[in-house]
């Protein structure tokens, strides 16, 4: 410890920033912020859509002084719900080396239409198929409380937006590096299984918490098959992650949260694609919400691993 304390002051005696001995992703270099730059929410509006969307990008802490440098972007779902935290949590994690730089984009509804706005991610996430429900008797559940009249599923539609639309535009005014990473929850994680297999490709990660993979009747698992039947390889790397105590909430039973989570797992590995890198964990004790930020730390983790390790402790090391 003094030995410590002593390169510190060795190290402001030379001119050096003294953080730099203990975090030499950020203060190493001159000028960056301690966190990310969040910007005002903007609004887009999709051509196959007549209301728009809110949109919120956070640069990382070395973008204003590295002009440059590129970075990944993570796609966050359900912005006014989702995308605070997922700032707080790559903060974190680039602070302490775990994960490299990455922008931050957030996409969903306006907040200021509240959780009557979110509602409308049930159109947007919703693959082409029949109704909204899960197949057998949580289907027959779900029609009978949840009665839902016939309504449009959009998500080819809200993929089009996201992939076509809002990326290229984006492109133009921030540096990407061309690596793709989606965060969907709950319906969102559904999207993100849905576009894994109908937009293949467009995203090389995925973090998927608590994905309600087997409603409107199994699209997901039919979108799937039909992506199997012509390809070998899936290249992608995915985590997926649930909450263990969901099966003791009534409705997320009806909603088929953890067996669809654990069928979608388990159809993958055992279809055996090529290049898919795929890790599940199911979390003792948290529930549907509960669960959000663990599968987001984890998964933040597990996907920026390997560059992880090529940047090191934030720590010193013993000489």
């Amino acid at each position: 410890m003094i030995r410590f304390f002593g390169l510190i002051l060795a190290a402001l005696g030379l001119g050096i920033a003294a953080p730099a001995l203990a975090n030499p992703q950020l203060a190493a270099i001159p000028g960056a912020r301690a966190n990310m730059e969040v910007l005002d929410t903007e609004r887009f509006r999709g051509t196959a859509f007549s209301y728009d969307h809110a949109v919120t990008i956070a640069l990382p802490a070395s973008y204003g002084v590295l002009p440059d440098k590129t970075y990944p972007v993570l796609w966050v779902l359900d912005d006014p719900l989702m995308t605070r935290m997922a700032v707080s949590t790559v903060d974190l994690l680039v602070s302490g080396n775990m994960m490299p730089e990455v922008i931050v984009i957030g996409v969903g509804s306006p907040s200021e239409e509240g959780l009557a706005g979110v509602g409308k991610r049930i159109v947007e996430f919703s693959p082409p198929g029949q109704g909204f429900g899960p197949p057998g008797l949580a289907g027959e559940t779900m029609r009978q409380i949840v009665p839902l009249p016939e309504y449009p599923h959009r998500a080819d539609e809200f993929l089009g937006f996201l992939i076509d639309e809002l990326r290229p535009q984006l492109a133009q005014r921030y540096r990407f590096s061309g690596e793709h990473v989606l965060h969907g929850h709950s319906l969102g994680g559904m999207l993100g299984g849905y576009a894994l297999f109908s937009r293949p490709g467009a995203f090389d990660k995925m973090i998927l918490g608590s994905p309600a993979m087997a409603n409107i009747d199994d699209a997901v698992f039919k979108a799937e098959e039909r992506f199997a039947a012509q390809n070998e390889a899936l290249p992608a790397t995915l985590y997926v992650g649930a909450g263990g105590a969901e099966g003791n909430e009534w409705f997320l039973n009806v909603g088929s949260i953890l067996t669809g989570t654990s069928r979608f797992v388990e159809r993958l590995r055992l279809r055996g694609y090529d290049v898919l890198d795929l890790h599940s964990q199911f979390y003792t004790g948290e529930d549907h919400y509960t669960v959000a930020p663990r599968v987001m730390l984890d998964g933040l983790r597990y996907l920026y691993r390997e560059e992880a390790a090529e940047i090191g402790s934030t720590w010193p090391q013993r000489p």
